[in-house]
């Protein structure tokens, strides 16, 4: 039988000085030396970054067209794939087959090892022709040591019918022929010299978890930093559900949030895509509320003060019949707020309305203020306070006002919209000519 090659240059199997007296040591001494070592994961995946970049945003067109990832290794290396892959499902509501991992030896390899099958250049074709691996398809080979045959094997087999390629190795050394994506995690050697389980398995198990989260996210699976593609089929999945729900939209209560999910199939992403125009919203002047038809006595009170309404093209709306017909205007709406001071006073409204789904944008207006909040900082926080709300679902909020305005004009200025046009809208049945602002979300 000849001799297996000499590895004796592969980093990994390289002695670790600062480990040389491991067996010295009592047990908290090996594990204060094992966290002291793995310092250098960080390190190494903090490097690998732009690579990973690179791996993630050329499978994102891929996956939107129906391609798949699939890992393939042997032994540890095996291990990590097929683990980051069986968490998709879970954590994204991905198909299983949209993410695969393959291990040499097939299944049984997970805990009884065979390693003997990482040495089959051939070893991955049964497994690449039952997955039929084309052209939108990344096979992504896996070795420590970056000299297994069998992930390096597979990356071969996988260019030769059409799929992206990608290596995974835990040493430096020149990028393999057949590899579209280079990623070299240079963790150096083990404490317990050649054990590739310790910090080539760490930065191996982190360099996946960025691929998938990474991939993922770009694919929408996230909002913020939220998992929102998950269903509440049991106990701790529904608690957590209503928790995503409440931490998008922290308006809500804990019953909205669950008759949202309920409504939406418990899905927490079509949960969280259902706009909430009458939220209530705390600010350090200003409380707003949704709108009750029991508001309407004090609230034309707040609103009875003729000089509230002189730069208005409705400026009779201190009268009572004309007010009425703002009121009900603001309750049809369906986005209709009262601004209440810090004691709990009605101290004027606001709405937001003309949600368009289709571009993403709301109307922000109607909005007023008892005289005595003028100048203070009142309606800045509350249109800071809405804005801040509408941008969980919009992308564009516009303000509607009267050219004569002034006042109005110059407060959205200072909040930081912008002047758009000029155009007639329909205001009380009758088009009416308004100056257009807008802002968008820093996320559009």
């Amino acid at each position: 039988m000849p001799l297996p090659p000499d590895r004796s240059h592969v980093r990994t199997e390289h002695r670790n000085p600062a480990s040389a007296h491991l067996d010295t040591l009592d047990a908290a001494g090996i594990a204060a030396l094992m966290v002291d070592d793995h310092r250098a994961v960080i390190e190494a995946v903090a490097a690998a970054t732009p690579a990973i970049g690179a791996l993630v945003e050329a499978m994102v067109p891929k996956f939107r067209e129906g391609g798949r990832l699939m890992y393939f290794g042997a032994g540890t290396s095996g291990r990590l794939g097929v683990l980051d892959a069986s968490e998709c499902p879970p954590t994204f509501m991905s198909d299983p087959a949209q993410v695969v991992g393959i291990i040499a030896g097939g299944d049984s390899a997970l805990r009884r090892s065979s390693e003997g099958r990482e040495d089959e250049w051939d070893g991955a074709r049964a497994e690449l022709e039952r997955l039929a691996v084309g052209p939108l398809d990344t096979v992504i080979g896996i070795a420590a040591g970056g000299t297994t045959p069998y992930p390096l094997g597979a990356i071969r087999l996988a260019k030769a019918r059409g799929a992206a390629t990608a290596f995974i190795a835990c040493v430096p050394l020149e990028q393999p022929a057949d590899c579209d994506h280079f990623i070299v995690l240079d963790t150096g050697p083990e404490v317990l010299t050649g054990s590739t389980r310790l910090k080539a398995g760490t930065a191996t198990k982190l360099a996946l978890n960025c691929i998938t989260t990474a991939l993922f996210t770009r694919l929408g699976k996230v909002r913020g930093n939220l998992m929102v593609d998950v269903s509440a089929t049991n106990d701790k999945l529904i608690d957590r559900a209503i928790r995503t729900v409440r931490q998008f939209d922290p308006s809500r209560s804990r019953d909205e949030a669950w008759a949202l999910l309920e409504a939406n199939g418990r899905s927490v992403k079509r949960a969280i895509e259902v706009p909430n125009w009458q939220p209530t919203l705390r600010g350090e002047r200003v409380h707003l509320r949704p709108m009750r038809p029991d508001d309407i006595d004090a609230l034309h009170a707040a609103a009875s003060d003729p000089l509230i309404w002189e730069q208005h093209s409705e400026r009779d709306r201190h009268e009572r019949a004309v007010f009425e017909r703002y009121f009900a205007g603001a309750l049809a709406s369906g986005g209709g707020l009262v601004a209440l001071d810090l004691t709990g006073r009605i101290i004027g409204a606001t709405r937001y309305y003309e949600w368009n789904p289709s571009d993403r944008s709301v109307v922000i207006g109607y909005t007023f203020l008892e005289r005595s909040h003028w100048g203070k900082g009142t309606n800045q926080q509350a249109k800071q306070l809405m804005l801040e709300h509408a941008f969980r679902w919009a992308r564009t909020a516009c303000f509607h006002v009267s050219p004569g305005n002034v006042r109005s004009q110059r407060a959205l200025t200072q909040i930081g919209a912008r002047f758009d046009r000029q155009e007639d809208v329909l205001v009380g049945g009758v088009m009416t000519p308004r100056m257009i602002y807008s802002m968008q979300s820093v996320l559009a």
